[in-house]
């Protein structure tokens, strides 16, 4: 029993739920000895079934630690209930095309307006997702249908909803608020929108997942649960991909029967980084935009063309937007990240070897290449130590960046990082080795709600007229600056992972791939990497790297669909 507790805690350090057991690598165990751990554990009084407490659970060929066995089950249970509840009654005639809540497409007025269609689902149900690449309005939807909940409840006279609004990190909260904020901003333009009326039932404040539900670093169970759920009508989740099934078993278990849990996320990024991949399963499991024969009754006129019923329910509580504000579908970057998907690795090869505008191409396979890569960088980056203006620096890095598939090694962000600085120092004739310089870029690590900075902010380091040396952050109040030793954990950020750069976005991404294998390089985190950029993009890799990355999905063991199914 011992390899057996090892197998399943390996899987879930690999990201998965369970251990499949017609998955395990030979190299960890022959198909002989697979068949004989079979036999042991149906055997053995420390693994039992669906319905027991014993330390490993055996189910349909999956072995799980009992605690994920428990998360993946009560997630699957609160979901299922959720879809049950009988659907909400809607005014359609809210999200009509033509009543100038979401804009017309007026390059092709015929077609459906996936985000009328993802708010009425939301408004329908209790739990949806809506699920969409990078500018596909994911925020602009929630801010429309949170428009239309609370229009209704002054129309019949009843309470309007309380609303929270929630992420995983720190980062994701502050600029799901900001994109919230500005939707209403949008909003506020259209003659028939009461603003301030409507404005003071839209939350001042996103939270973390962890103070939302009350986690502490004391315990893993969370203030708010199912025997105290949270006094939310609506909780919306942001960059629901990063979360993993602990977490949003725990979300789930606290949300009440009668209230509406919706999940906003790009059903193609990266999964999350500890075990599960919840929304692309669910997402993946539901099909692209399929309902049954009911949903597509009760939308009406807000699907364009009838569509071949799906034959299960899940299909009608997941919505996928399809046209990007950022980049068109047409677009280079758009093609190449549709490619990426489908891993299609030649029609991908295609569009890096040509001429583009917005797309360029730098093969490397040798540390020389990246050599050069960092020179080409360190110009760039000069402009930083010359910045006087922490308004315009900031800009600087919010308009590029590097992203990484690693930290270390000849292509990971450390390295690039220290190339950079040793370049600048010779330049600029300052010691690269001092921790602290005019122009030094950093990103947070840790969230620290003392300071108000989360893991992931970015901001600069810049002499003042004084001589004193500050830290500049971007706040929703403005710039803020700080003292050194006031910062908590941070790391230079000349070039940052990919992981690191989830839901941000910058005009110029230059994206470097290792020459050398490593799990990590999957056409997920490709994706996630090539979609940050709004205007151009270059990609650093040699071609076996493409190859790798695109051929590459990540596969995480799970039952949970099946579950919810």
């Amino acid at each position: 029993m011992a390899r057996a507790f090892a197998l399943a805690s390996w899987a879930v350090t690999q990201g998965h739920t369970c251990l499949a057991l017609e998955t395990i690598p030979t190299s960890l165990m022959s198909t002989a000895n697979q068949a004989e751990l079979t036999g042991a554990l149906t055997a053995s009084e420390l693994v039992g079934g669906p319905d027991e407490t014993q330390p490993l659970i055996l189910e349909n060929g999956r072995l799980y630690l009992q605690r994920y066995h428990a998360y993946e089950t009560r997630l699957a249970e609160r979901l299922r209930d959720l879809m049950a509840a009988p659907p909400n009654p809607i005014n359609m005639d809210a999200l009509k095309p033509g009543n100038g809540l979401f804009q017309t497409d007026t390059e092709n007025s015929a077609a459906t307006d996936w985000q009328a269609v993802a708010a009425f689902a939301a408004l329908r149900h209790h739990f949806t997702v809506i699920s969409g690449g990078p500018g596909t309005g994911k925020t602009y939807t929630i801010v429309r249908l949170l428009r239309v909940l609370i229009e209704a409840s002054f129309d019949s006279n009843d309470t309007p909803p309380l609303i929270a609004l929630a992420a995983p990190t720190g980062k994701a909260a502050a600029r799901m608020l900001e994109s919230t904020r500005r939707g209403l901003d949008d909003m506020a333009l259209e003659a028939s929108f009461d603003h301030a009326t409507v404005a003071q039932h839209i939350p001042q404040t996103a939270r973390t997942l962890h103070r939302l539900l009350g986690l502490t670093g004391a315990t893993t169970r969370p203030r708010f649960n199912a025997d105290n759920p949270l006094p939310y009508d609506v909780v919306i989740v942001d960059e629901a991909s990063m979360v993993d099934l602990p977490m949003m078993a725990k979300l789930a278990d606290a949300i009440r029967t009668d209230a509406r849990l919706i999940l906003l996320g790009d059903r193609y990024q990266l999964a999350s980084v500890e075990s599960g991949s919840v929304l692309a399963e669910i997402c993946t499991n539901a099909g692209v935009n399929r309902f049954t024969a009911d949903q597509q009754s009760a939308a009406g006129d807000l699907l364009a063309q009838p569509m071949e019923p799906a034959n299960h329910a899940l299909a009608d509580h997941v919505v996928t937007l399809q046209t990007s504000r950022r980049f068109n579908a047409n677009s280079t970057i758009g093609r190449l990240a549709a490619c990426v998907n489908a891993g299609e690795v030649a029609p991908a090869e295609a569009l890096l070897n040509a001429e583009h505008a917005d797309l360029v191409y730098h093969r490397h396979s040798d540390a020389s290449a990246i050599s050069q890569l960092m020179d080409r960088l360190a110009d760039d980056y000069a402009r930083l130590i010359e910045a006087t203006d922490p308004k315009l620096a900031l800009a600087q890095l919010g308009r590029n960046s590097v992203l990484t598939a690693v930290r270390q090694g000849p292509a990971g962000s450390e390295t690039i990082n220290a190339g950079i600085t040793e370049r600048l120092a010779r330049r600029f004739d300052f010691n690269p080795s001092d921790v602290w310089y005019h122009g030094r870029p950093v990103m947070v690590r840790q969230n620290d709600y003392r300071t108000g900075l989360y893991n992931g902010d970015v901001g600069v380091a810049l002499t003042n007229a004084a001589g004193k040396l500050r830290v500049w952050f971007e706040g929703d109040n403005g710039l803020r600056a700080f003292l050194p030793s006031a910062l908590p954990a941070h790391d230079s950020v000349y070039a940052m992972t990919i992981h690191k750069s989830q839901g941000s976005e910058f005009d110029y991404v230059t994206l470097v791939l290792p020459d050398y294998d490593v799990p990590v390089l999957t056409r997920e985190l490709f994706y996630t990497g090539l979609t940050r950029a709004r205007v151009r993009l270059a990609v650093v890799a040699d071609e076996s790297a493409l190859q790798r990355a695109i051929n590459r999905g990540v596969v995480r063991a799970s039952g949970l669909a099946e579950r919810i199914k």
